[in-house]
């Protein structure tokens, strides 16, 4: 039994590629998964922006939006409301506290404030994070100082900050001289600037997310088979026929294209049809981008494989490369879940300009054109690029028959 034991270590500890899947690569997406949930380095608060539109423009809003600042995992942003709800609707911000005109004068008369917080529905941890903090942030600068003890009195003015807050919220319920509670009076009248009949945002996540990450496996794989085809001696067959290189590489990508479509198209389908995800008044845009996506991830399939010199090699690299670009682009881990610097980084991956055109169209629900097809453009280039790389290694290491 020993020797059996210590013959099978020896072989797995040769088998360099069943080492790298076995130590290497749960420590890499470890890293990233560690990284994506910001776990790693200080004291692990991801802070999250907020558009800020002050309209009152008097020195208590100032103050407010100051105190709302001061809250370790909000970073305010100032912004006028019309480039605040452009740049919610093409996905770049999550939301926007509008503090209305008369905002001063309604503290000091104990009127209801005029706050509203307009946001992007489909971020919704992001959302309920701050729709959390930024009432409390209200309560506890000179707004809610101001407001409680005029709505109160002095009764609270020689308590502590966490006393008069647990006083705040058991208090709340009671009418003040108009008739509304405190909690009323400072309520954010919140809206979603993003539909919500346009689609449930998991389940878009959900679908485009592990469609692109599945079609790069799989378009990999198909790309592999020129390995198969080399160390099988067809390749060398076929070269000896009346057929040029470059038809072979682009005979496998054209496969690998059809193949891709194909399948993203299913999965959509299935998802239509078994989850009610509205894809039927979207059908042109969801074409282009499915091709786009196709295009792309068949480029970088076949560029691993012309890379690679041997399946095991391809193998070993897609799976690290392939991973590690689902997480930092978005297919396991939202991307505006993930700190600032690695969203950065996050356009460096397919997965990150397929989704982004998934949910420009399934859920922002914005037209062809502009921000929609800039990404189409960015994938139609990811794949070119590939391809055209492709043929280079294509020729370096797959048509080095000996």
């Amino acid at each position: 039994m020993f020797k059996i034991l210590s013959k099978e270590l020896k072989a797995f500890f040769k088998d360099k590629r069943a080492v790298l899947l076995t130590f290497a690569m749960p420590t890499i997406l470890i890293t990233f998964f560690a990284l994506a949930f910001g776990g790693i380095g200080g004291d692990g608060i991801h802070q999250i922006p907020l558009l800020v539109c002050d309209q009152d423009k008097t020195d208590l809003s100032k103050k407010t939006i100051n105190a709302i600042d001061s809250v370790k995992m909000i970073e305010v942003i100032p912004c006028n409301y019309d480039t605040a709800i452009d740049l919610i609707k093409l996905g770049k911000r999550t939301s926007v506290l509008v503090f209305g005109k008369g905002f001063s004068d309604s503290v000091k008369q104990l009127k209801t404030l005029p706050l509203k917080f307009e946001y992007d529905a489909a971020r919704v941890e992001e959302t309920g994070v701050l729709l959390s903090l930024v009432p409390k942030a209200l309560f506890t600068s000179s707004v809610g100082k101001l407001m409680t003890q005029e709505y109160f009195g002095q009764r609270l003015k020689l308590l502590d900050s966490a006393t008069r807050y647990k006083v705040f919220v058991a208090m709340s319920f009671g009418s003040s001289p108009s008739g509304n509670t405190l909690d009323n009076l400072m309520k954010l009248k919140t809206t979603s600037i993003i539909a919500a009949k346009v689609g449930n945002v998991g389940l878009v996540q959900a679908v485009a997310g592990t469609a692109v990450m599945m079609l790069l496996f799989s378009l990999t794989g198909m790309g592999g088979g020129l390995l198969d085809e080399k160390e099988q001696g067809t390749l060398k067959r076929l070269l000896y026929s009346p057929v040029h290189p470059a038809e072979i590489l682009l005979g496998k990508m054209a496969c690998s294209i059809i193949v891709a479509m194909m399948q993203l198209t299913a999965m959509f389908i299935y998802a239509w049809l078994a989850f009610h995800l509205q894809i039927t008044n979207k059908i042109l845009p969801l074409s282009i981008i499915i091709i786009a996506t196709a295009i792309a991830c068949s480029g970088f399939g076949v560029f691993l494989a012309t890379v690679a010199r041997t399946r095991q090699q391809l193998q070993g690299m897609s799976t690290l490369v392939i991973l590690s670009m689902s997480v930092i682009g978005g297919s396991m881990v939202p991307s505006f879940m993930m700190p600032q610097w690695m969203q950065n980084i996050s356009v460096f991956s397919i997965n990150y300009w397929s989704i982004q055109g998934f949910y420009d169209i399934l859920w922002r629900d914005l037209p062809i054109g502009g921000i929609f097809l800039s990404k189409v453009a960015i994938l139609l280039a990811i794949g070119i690029t590939l391809t055209l790389l492709s043929f280079r290694f294509f020729r370096k290491n797959v048509l080095a028959l000996d």
